[in-house]
């Protein structure tokens, strides 16, 4: 019974009856405050900034298209942006439609690129009043659009997908239909509308929506931003997440920059890339027939199945789903491969394992590189809800570690070398901050290694006679109670069996006694207010059934947050003072920064703003290596030691506006 009427209550189906109807759109479906405006003139005379908290606010939204170019032959003046995920996303290069609005009514203007986006570039008294707050949602997508077409944003910006994400994290749903649906006046019809008249017309460009429609769906799209911003403001306010939300908006700035600079990519190294996982991909899955006597399709669960049965693989091993299919997901063939050693199942993990490097990565990077061989990856700023962030397009955060073959690829520009600051295992530094562990303590602050010194403590042996074995169990453990794995868990990751697992994780209580008092605190906090808080005050709302995950959010979002700010110190450090040194990605706890030569002194002073010796009760501070000359081919940088900023750089630094605009010169 449930779950038909869940069916009968569905969105989806609501939203099928959405059809434009062009005779009798204007009068059924039109919105009374809703507008298309024919010059940038008639949108500065009728938009009127609303006024709130003392601040005087505007919501901007873009309507994009893509161009006919090849990524690689994308100009250094356009960045280009991708909607969807995965197979499914497609490229965005310029905007053919602005709306704002202003709290009473909402705008829509059109422009072409053929026009040279003059209506659009006249908007500038808008867009670069200081004084004006401009609102959007994802608003660094939108910055990107304007900056393809020689705009730019002056002001504080808000985006209320951050403010919703900080205001519950617990949504399905970010997308601003789905927040609309729940907010009290949004508006969200015109979405089916686009999405069915898509459908049927077999349309992928939003030019070719008739435009009566596209400006009603456009202006719906600010009208419920402005609604979202009006709604989840006050609870930021009163959650006292105001000054983590100004700093995430400071990241926007800061990450929006890392995006317009790129990471190159050596172009002589793509075809020998290439040839080479090729070869190796080929050859894995020969190994595969080979193996298996026959050929077949690997990825066909039911082909997999009878192969693995003829070549005697115990069936027992292998679960069937309620519809009787053989269950032979990445998972299940980890385990085959892991634990019991089927031979084929090890080859064909090897074979997905060059394919993936092949066209995830090979592939994958040099077809969205740009005309000068710069790859722009789109950094998620609130991808988890701990806080920490991901890239995709391409997703240079999941590159492999162990073969270095993709990270070879990329290199600094000329008259620049690459360096990369990785936080030394922060989580863990926080773990015995938060735990008040003294023997952890003592040992960090002493310059050792965090999982060396836990298996010190645990073996109770000199720190510098743990075994590489011990040192391994030890981090395996911190990792456990960390994210709070079970008991089954925590024994496959550390080879033991549970009883074995559960006598380790005791014995590991027993000689770190602050731990265990600390995880119960955590959980007790949790389980009686709701939600667990980090320094920064970010909020992790869990059930009593979730309280486990209290530990692992409490440290991952505040590590995430800690590199957060330090992203918005440095960039601030960099741009106050006219460097040209500048970061250029981010890769969880590891900040990528191409240096220019001249200016190699400065990386002591990067690495001492990126460090905190006084907030914690242990230092955290941040490892150095150069690309020699690439990310895969690192080498210790022994010449960076720690340097305070000079006075003036500092001022320099803290009198920054970062939302005057001149991130925008990166374009120039």
């Amino acid at each position: 019974m449930a779950t038909i009427k869940s069916k009968r209550k569905s969105v989806i189906k609501k939203g099928a009856g959405y059809v434009y109807i062009p005779e009798t759109f204007a009068k059924t479906h039109a919105v009374s405050n809703f507008y298309e405006v024919d010059s940038a003139e008639e949108m500065l005379e009728r938009v009127k900034p609303f006024a709130f908290r003392d601040k005087h606010l505007i919501v901007f939204d873009t309507e994009t298209y893509a161009t006919s170019l090849a990524s690689t032959y994308m100009p250094k003046s356009i960045v280009r942006r991708w909607v969807g995920k995965g197979k499914k996303a497609h490229p965005q290069d310029f905007p053919f439609c602005i709306s704002i609005c202003d709290g009473i009514n909402a705008y829509s203007l059109y422009d072409t690129l053929d026009n040279k986006f003059r209506k659009f570039k006249a908007l500038a008294p808008l867009f670069e009043d200081r004084s004006i707050d401009k609102i959007a949602h994802n608003v660094k997508f939108d910055m990107h659009q304007l900056a393809n077409i020689g705009m730019k944003i002056r002001g504080m910006i808000h985006d209320t997908v951050v403010i919703a994400k900080l205001a519950n994290e617990n949504r399905p749903s970010f997308t601003l239909r789905d927040l609309a649906m729940w907010i009290k006046g949004g508006i969200v019809k015109f979405e089916y509308m686009v999405d069915n008249y898509k459908a049927m017309n077999k349309v992928t460009d939003y030019r070719q929506i008739p435009k009566e429609l596209l400006t009603q769906y456009a202006n719906a799209d600010v009208w419920n931003a402005f609604l979202e911003f009006m709604d989840d403001y006050e609870i930021l306010e009163r959650d006292d997440l105001m000054e983590l939300y100004n700093n995430e908006m400071a990241l926007t700035i800061a990450l929006w920059a890392e995006e317009r600079f790129g990471m190159r990519v050596d172009p002589m190294y793509e075809k020998p890339l290439k040839d080479d996982l090729q070869q190796l991909t080929d050859e894995a899955e020969d190994a595969v027939y080979s193996e298996a006597g026959t050929i077949f399709n690997a990825n066909s669960g039911k082909q997999l199945y009878n192969v693995l049965l003829k070549l005697g693989v115990n069936r027992d091993l292998i679960s069937m789903t309620e519809k009787g299919n053989p269950c032979l997901d990445k998972n299940a063939l980890s385990k085959l491969a892991d634990k019991h050693k089927v031979p084929v199942v090890q080859k064909i993990l090897e074979h997905r394992k060059y394919e993936k490097l092949l066209n995830t990565y090979a592939v994958g990077i040099y077809s969205q590189r740009d005309s000068r061989d710069r790859v722009h990856g789109s950094i998620n700023q609130t991808e988890a809800t701990t806080g920490r962030m991901s890239i995709t397009k391409p997703a240079l955060q999941t590159l492999p570690k162990k073969d270095k073959r993709i990270r070879r690829a990329f290199v600094p520009a000329d008259d620049f070398g690459l360096c990369f600051m990785d936080l030394d295992q922060i989580e863990y530094r926080l773990f015995a901050h938060y735990a008040k562990a003294i023997g952890l303590i003592e040992a960090i602050k002493s310059g050792h290694d965090v999982h060396q010194a836990t298996g010190a403590i645990i073996y109770n042996i000199l720190y510098d006679l743990v075994t590489e074995v011990q040192r391994t169990k030890a981090k395996t453990v911190n990792f456990s109670l960390i994210y709070g794995q079970g008991d089954e868990a925590s024994a496959d990751s550390l080879k033991m069996t549970i009883a074995e697992a559960r006598a380790f994780k005791e014995h590991y209580f027993a000689m770190i006694p602050e731990a265990r008092p600390f995880i119960q605190m955590v959980q007790r906090i949790t389980r009686t207010r709701g939600y667990i808080m980090n320094r920064y005050k970010r909020r992790r709302r869990l059930t009593h059934d979730e309280v486990y995950k209290a530990t692992n959010a409490l440290i991952q979002g505040c590590a995430a947050d800690y590199i957060k700010h330090k992203i918005v110190l440095i960039y601030k450090f960099l741009a106050a003072n006219n460097y040209r040194t500048r970061m250029i990605n981010c890769v969880h706890d590891e900040l990528v920064v191409e240096y220019h030569f001249d200016e190699k002194h400065l990386l002591p002073k990067v690495r001492y703003l990126m460090s905190d010796f006084e907030t914690f009760r242990v230092p955290i501070t941040a490892g150095v290596e150069y690309g020699n000359p690439s990310w895969g081919e690192k080498v210790l940088a022994d010449d960076v030691g720690f340097v305070e900023p000079t006075q003036e750089e500092l001022t320099n630094m803290n009198s920054f506006d970062i939302f005057d605009g001149s991130v925008f010169d990166i374009v120039k």
